[in-house]
């Protein structure tokens, strides 16, 4: 569909610049529900792990995770995935991470805020094995299976913290 509206051309005739958000309705939203989100995991890790060193990657990258999570000197990376349906999850922008990390060796939880993880869980299953865990926490009442699915990693013996 072409976009006809007279003030979205009107910038980029005169010489002003668009920026790839303006191109797309719904990215401000869904970045403010990442950035929203993100601070919901923080706490509930803070919550969890109170004595836990927590630090925040603040550049977006594909291949890098959100926070590194180090607990009793062992370490734990936290990918937070934000969807806005609850439909199935693919993980379609999970392989460069888990590409990283396969060749690092380190533990990943992936954090969904909603949906069905099954597709990306085999997907996280086939380049991590049991190095990876997927959970589904919308708040405080799914503290239990984040705090399962950390400790089952913090767990293994592995060459990397």
């Amino acid at each position: 569909m072409i976009d006809t509206s007279f003030r979205r051309w009107l910038p980029t005739w005169c010489g002003g610049r668009r920026t790839p958000e303006s191109f797309r309705r719904t990215s401000s939203r869904v970045s403010r529900l990442t950035v929203q989100y993100d601070a919901e995991v923080d706490a509930a890790l803070q919550r969890l792990w109170p004595k836990a060193r927590i630090y925040h990657d603040r550049e977006f990258t594909r291949d890098r995770a959100d926070f590194l999570l180090v607990v009793r000197g062992r370490g734990v990376m936290i990918e937070t995935k934000v969807k806005s349906d609850p439909g199935l999850f693919h993980g379609s922008t999970l392989p460069p991470l888990l590409d990283r990390l396969q060749r690092d060796g380190r533990r990943l939880v992936v954090v969904l805020n909603q949906g069905d993880p099954t597709p990306a869980r085999d997907l996280v299953t086939t380049k991590l094995g049991d190095k990876g865990r997927i959970v589904v926490w919308s708040g405080p009442h799914h503290d239990t299976e984040l705090r399962e699915a950390v400790e089952s990693l913090l767990h293994q013996t592995s060459r990397h913290a």
